[in-house]
């Protein structure tokens, strides 16, 4: 366990060494990085226009979105679907931009001249993670390569059109531009995200102690921070450490709401916990005692019911995987399971089968039940020998003998008693 503590603080101190080599942007090294990489995706989508092919594959993609979205049965990986349901929710057919799509598809492919079919184009507001995640599945047909995460859920998705898609064969040139492109978008990109990340690693730290470790958090921030990267606009006017806050944010609670609890709850219902937790210390520090459901109902204008269910939320259940201690790396389940009682699938089924024979015992004589309960300790004790239970009774051994012999013979003509018996010895040769 030390060791594991030792190399997570290892790499916990190489990250943030990483992170101090990147000084905070000022607003117009932010403006400047942000216009490379929004001109990289406009030279981008200034191609597809120009070369016929790419023109032509993009009017089949639009295309595609209204006659064979994505389904998410069709995909080997969910995540690839979610990706573009992400990116393609504005051209399906009852997105916003839907009449737009059908117009481009129309007519795209008839408008003479580069700047009208540039203008058609640009009509969509292609998001630049799209408009990059095309351009490197052309390449890709083309037999370059680019990794690329858009990229891949496009290519599944391309396997479902009908008829399927031949490759490119495109001018060395074109190539050429394309590589450069999406190397200028990457390399604007990732310096947002390389100068940002102490943000992400402050962000994380809130939610620690939430059932999820630190390292995952900031894995989940950095993947949010990355998708402000792409959508972010330095001509909205915004600071784009302001922009990727809320970014950062939704990421990290959705991650926590996901993994951290044994039941996952929707983002409101965990907001509303949140809140009610917070005013409930708030409470508890102002007077010294923990307040009731009626006054924290009261000071947070909710509904006395709806504060009773959330409070019982938290109580839902807890996984025995859970460490013990946070400096521990026991579980629960190993404290309800030993070498000296066995599992706990043993005891639960010990304890059924104790009941059962109970009850089977109940149908004897009060002198055979009392026998054979105590000889074979029934009656939560050690079992007990024939000279114990006749010295107890007040018989002789042999009487005692007799007795447990008829008890036996009773439980053996039960059905029920047999029926058991041959179960359990089914269940032992499994």
């Amino acid at each position: 366990m030390a060791s594991k503590d030792n190399h997570e603080e290892r790499d916990l101190e190489l990250m943030f060494a990483e992170a101090r080599r990147y000084d905070l942007l000022t607003a117009e090294q932010e403006r400047e990085i942000d216009g490379r990489k929004w001109r990289a995706v406009q030279a981008l989508q200034q191609l597809f226009v120009e070369e016929k092919e790419l023109l032509d594959y993009c009017t089949r993609f639009i295309a595609q979105c209204s006659s064979s979205p994505p389904e998410i049965k069709r995909f080997t990986n969910r995540d690839q679907h979610f990706v573009l349901r992400r990116e393609l929710a504005p051209y399906f057919d009852d997105g916003e931009l839907a009449t737009t799509a059908k117009g481009f598809t129309q007519k795209g492919c008839k408008l003479k001249t580069g700047k009208a079919r540039l203008a058609r184009l640009q009509a969509l507001s292609l998001p630049a993670s799209l408009t990059v995640g095309m351009a490197v599945a052309m390449l890709r047909r083309a037999g370059g390569q680019f990794s690329d995460s858009v990229a891949d859920a496009i290519a599944s998705w391309e396997r479902q059109w009908a008829p399927s898609m031949s490759g490119f064969s495109l001018e060395p040139t074109c190539l050429k531009e394309i590589r450069k492109q999406l190397r200028l978008y990457t390399d604007a990109r990732d310096r947002l995200v390389m100068h940002n990340l102490r943000l992400v690693y402050s962000i994380a730290a809130r939610y620690k102690g939430r059932g999820v470790s630190y390292l995952d958090l900031v894995q989940e921030g950095t993947l949010g921070l990355i998708r402000a990267a792409e959508k972010f606009e330095f001509e909205k006017g915004f600071r784009f450490s302001t922009y990727c806050f809320n970014w950062i944010t939704q990421a990290i609670r959705r991650y926590v709401g996901d993994v951290g609890t044994l039941i996952r709850l929707p983002t409101h219902v965990q907001e509303q916990l949140g809140r009610l937790y917070k005013e409930r210390a708030i409470e508890t520090a102002r007077t010294g005692a923990e307040p009731d459901e009626e006054t924290l109902a009261t000071n947070l204008g909710m509904d006395l019911e709806k504060t009773r269910q959330l409070l019982q939320l938290r109580n839902l259940g807890v996984s025995l995987d859970a460490p013990r201690f946070d400096d521990d790396e026991g579980t629960l389940l190993d404290t309800l399971s030993t070498e000296e009682f066995g599992d706990t699938e043993d005891t639960a089924e010990q304890a059924s089968l104790h009941r059962f024979l109970e009850g089977a015992v109940d149908e004897l004589e009060q002198s055979e039940r009392r026998v054979v309960i105590a000889r074979w300790g029934l009656h939560q004790g050690p079992p007990l020998s024939r000279a114990e239970i006749a010295e107890s009774m007040g018989v002789s051994r042999e009487w005692v003998r007799q007795l447990e012999r008829s008890a036996l013979r009773k439980l053996k003509q039960q059905d029920s008693v047999r029926s058991a018996y041959e179960d359990y010895s089914e269940v032992g040769n499994f």
